[in-house]
């Protein structure tokens, strides 16, 4: 998926680039954008006069660049292929924009304002563009998170199903499997994500955690977690008990609804 995404944003930087050199050459034709920081002065407004026979004041007009309007539409077809397929809910906003733009490049002249609108609508709609990795970003992270969510309650579900079998160590060291799988999840989605070894013991991955993710309190509850997981999983001088492991996933089921990434 990392690479898919970065597959599409290199793709939409292409088209930013023709873009600028689309929008570069119609204000080496016309006018520069010189609009930057621009503040409007105050001004009034002269009445209207019926009986003045001044004639009509018609605003300085000049050529588009003759490749602009194909330019644009090979601009236009790209851009809208990428957006039809990554996020259609904003094609409607996208093709009103494109109305009003084949309107202004229809004539071969346009004035000042026309030329300013026009680059106003073609960066309008570069920005619906360049929106699409994050809108993808992070719908495919609510996906991982309902998956997530969902393959935790099936494993607890499985855990309790052995547990009510009598298969007390298989319970718990499920359940510690399904603790572990967690803490590192919170420390992969921490912001920046946080490092761990790969041979890294439950307690260590706890330990981790209590410096960035959660507090003492949850440390320590994570902790005695640990030390029933570890009585279900490594030979120790007494074996679990059904109340142990009874709690252990009590504790991991508060865990995975308390402590979120």
């Amino acid at each position: 998926m990392t690479k898919m995404l970065a597959q599409l944003e290199k793709a939409i930087q292409e088209l930013k680039v023709r873009k600028e050199e689309l929008l570069g050459n119609v204000q080496q034709q016309c006018w520069a954008d010189d609009r930057a920081n621009e503040r409007i002065p105050e001004r009034i407004e002269p009445a209207f006069d019926l009986d003045s026979d001044a004639g009509k004041r018609i605003p300085e007009q000049s050529p588009l660049p003759p490749v602009t309007g194909g330019a644009y539409q090979q601009w236009y077809s790209s851009a809208r292929a990428i957006l039809a397929r990554n996020q259609p809910d904003r094609l409607d906003e996208f093709d009103s924009l494109y109305a009003s733009i084949k309107q202004l490049l229809a004539g071969r002249y346009v004035t000042k304002h026309q030329e300013f609108e026009l680059l106003d609508k073609i960066n309008a709609q570069f920005d619906i563009l360049a929106a699409v990795p994050s809108h993808l970003q992070f719908s495919l992270y609510d996906i991982e998170l309902e998956a997530y969510s969902v393959l935790m309650d099936d494993e607890l579900e499985a855990a309790r199903h052995l547990l009510s079998k009598g298969f007390l160590r298989s319970a718990g060291v499920l359940a510690g499997v399904m603790l572990e799988r967690h803490l590192k999840n919170l420390l992969r989605k921490h912001t920046p994500p946080i490092k761990y070894r790969k041979d890294a013991t439950l307690s260590s991955i706890n330990g981790l955690c209590k410096e960035s993710v959660y507090d003492l309190v949850t440390w320590r509850k994570v902790q005695h977690l640990t030390d029933l997981r570890n009585l279900c999983a490594h030979d120790k001088p007494r074996e679990p008990t059904k109340e142990d492991v009874s709690e252990l996933l009590g504790g991991v089921s508060a865990i995975l609804k308390t402590c979120n990434a």
